[in-house]
């Protein structure tokens, strides 16, 4: 057997699909499937790594060497469970980017709410669409820089569409228990005359938390920001399409 053999072989010999080997060596599933159909060589580091993750030497997987497989010193094979995929380091550094991507923005438009605030005859609702319009671009654009990775339709469908319906809904209808949890962290500390004669005004952490968490368009602003990034990777999503005239070492 040549190297793509090889490699489907071994591959499924230890019970993977190529979505689960590339979240394993953080690839792409159309690098994988670019190395089992020729159209694409892994380089000396996946190289290494698959004979690691496999237990044979790197040289069986070039020269297709027959009998059993040469074992070398390696770690067991990666935990594939829900909760280690959730919890992947490539995964905690999407979660991580967008939740600061969302928290800087949230900020800067609490800052420019109360700015416009201060301003006559600024509407409330231009606020509010600056808001939508701006956590549906960011969803959009995370959507897109992810789009070479691995996706699971049916997840991203389900959370796609549970998240519009949920923005849509608390767009739309009043929500009372969000204004109690509003009232109850944008207000922490601050006394009940205080909050009635708003004399003494609320703490901007805590406010801020409140402004971010609770209030009804910035739950729907995030509610659709994550419908827009699941939906949006599909969208985007690369299928893959191997071009075998050129094989790159990857």
């Amino acid at each position: 057997m040549d190297l793509k053999e090889n490699l489907q072989h071994y591959r499924k010999r230890q019970g993977l699909s190529q979505i689960q080997l590339a979240d394993a060596l953080e690839v792409s599933r159309q690098t994988i499937s670019k190395w089992e159909t020729g159209a694409a060589l892994p380089s000396a580091e996946n190289l290494a790594a698959l004979g690691k993750l496999y237990g044979v030497a790197v040289d069986q997987l070039l020269n297709g060497e027959e009998g059993e497989p040469v074992l070398v010193p390696t770690a067991p094979a990666p935990d594939r469970s829900p909760v280690h995929e959730f919890l992947s380091p490539s995964r905690r550094q999407l979660v991580l980017r967008l939740l600061g991507a969302v928290l800087l923005f949230d900020l800067l438009m609490f800052l420019l709410q109360f700015y416009l605030a201060n301003l006559n005859g600024t509407p409330e609702a231009l606020c509010q669409l600056l808001r939508l319009s701006g956590c549906c671009l960011i969803g959009l654009v995370f959507a897109w820089q992810t789009r070479t990775r691995p996706v699971n339709r049916q997840a991203a469908l389900l959370i796609g569409g549970a998240a519009a319906l949920l923005g849509l809904y608390v767009l739309l209808v009043p929500v009372p228990i969000l204004w109690r949890l509003y009232d109850r962290l944008a207000w922490i500390g601050t006394s009940l005359d205080a909050m009635m004669t708003a004399g003494r005004p609320a703490n901007p952490v805590f406010f801020f938390l409140g402004w971010t968490l609770a209030d009804q368009c910035a739950f729907s602003s995030h509610m659709l920001l994550l419908s827009l990034f699941q939906l949006g990777r599909l969208l985007f999503a690369r299928k893959a399409a191997p071009q075998p005239q050129t094989a790159k070492p990857i």
